[in-house]
């Protein structure tokens, strides 16, 4: 049968737009994949925030037989102790609507909240305390506290991303390296690494192994022994800008890196409420958030410090985190940034 050269062309024509469609169509898929792939990406505390994850009080229950939970609760002064397993529900009550409040916060702002998903007892309140992410990694941290050693489990939606996931080995001794991700102050090309009695020489150590020269890890001994974790002693909130607790840091106990920096110093906060027994001290109060080098996360009640932030030329969102100070977390303990631009 004869065919014309128009028909061919037609054909040709035919099948070009099909290719056309069909290359089109599989771009599509790549776009969404992409927007919906998890990205690791962050160096510091303050760039702009585009990704996070918020705790969660799901199936909440404080732990049993952890011999470091049950330590630094010996170590308290306080004249009641802690009950262990589940919280009374008007605790956790407060806490899930000041989370999802938080989350709701940042998702008006465009930011992606992720949440932990607990389907068995856990204490995954404060979501930044096992995993620390700093550049392109995950990595679940040498933590003293045996009952969160396998934290990466609530968080199956890291399966999907490019970043590089590590797991530190646990801890047998004392002098294997011990540390929570709480720990460290992610500061561009330095991670400050709070040396205290959740994080050892041996830990520094081993996390300068696994970030190698991309960042250098910078030991600071200063603050009491006792004390677990730094973000309610130093924050860093923009570039060379430092937020610090003055009833635990002086001026020259700084490191050295920072001497030249712009200190807000922070003599008191309002001390918060709690129920029964305060797994935070009231210094849970300056623990903050910052979503980008201008805009910070503070807790309502603390009148002082959004005055002497503002005064500084930070803009505030303030909302609620009623039991902060018994469940033992502010909103940088309670989120864990994955994506900073």
């Amino acid at each position: 049968m004869y065919h014309s050269h128009g028909d061919h062309a037609h054909t040709n024509d035919a099948i070009v737009h099909q290719c056309i469609l069909l290359t089109s169509f599989c771009l599509l898929i790549v776009i969404v994949a992409l927007k919906y792939l998890v990205h690791i990406s962050t160096k510091n505390e303050y760039g702009e925030l585009k990704s996070i994850i918020v705790g969660s009080v799901e199936n909440f229950e404080w732990p049993e037989n952890d011999k470091e939970f049950d330590q630094g609760i010996a170590r308290s002064t306080y004249h009641q102790t802690l009950h262990r397993g589940k919280p009374p529900q008007h605790v956790l009550d407060d806490a899930s609507r000041d989370l999802d409040l938080l989350s709701a916060i940042l998702e008006y702002r465009g930011i992606k909240v992720y949440r932990p998903e607990i389907v068995k007892p856990h204490w995954a309140y404060s979501a930044r305390d096992i995993l620390l992410t700093v550049g392109n990694k995950v990595i679940q941290c040498p933590t003293p506290f045996s009952s969160r050693a396998n934290e990466l489990d609530l968080y199956p939606f890291l399966e999907n991303t490019q970043c590089e996931i590590i797991k530190a080995p646990r801890p047998s001794t004392q002098e294997d390296p011990i540390f929570d991700a709480a720990n460290v102050l992610k500061m561009d090309d330095r991670l400050l690494y709070s040396l205290s009695h959740s994080a050892n020489e041996a830990g520094a150590d081993w996390l300068q192994q696994q970030v190698g020269t991309e960042f250098e890890v910078v030991k600071w001994r200063v603050v009491d022994h006792e004390i677990t974790h730094i973000d309610s002693t130093l924050a860093s909130l923009a570039k060379n800008i430092v937020l610090v607790n003055s009833s635990r840091v002086k001026d020259d106990q700084l490191p050295n890196f920072m001497q030249d920096y712009t200190k807000i110093w922070v003599d008191d906060v309002t001390a918060g409420t709690f129920h029964n027994f305060p797994y935070a001290s009231k210094w849970i109060g300056m623990n903050v958030l910052s979503l980008d080098p201008e805009t910070v996360v503070v807790d309502e009640i603390q009148t002082q410090l959004i005055e002497n932030l503002e005064a500084h030329g930070f803009k505030i969102i303030t909302t609620s985190m009623k039991q902060s100070r018994t469940l033992g977390g502010g909103f940088h303990c309670v989120t864990c940034d994955m994506e900073r631009k």
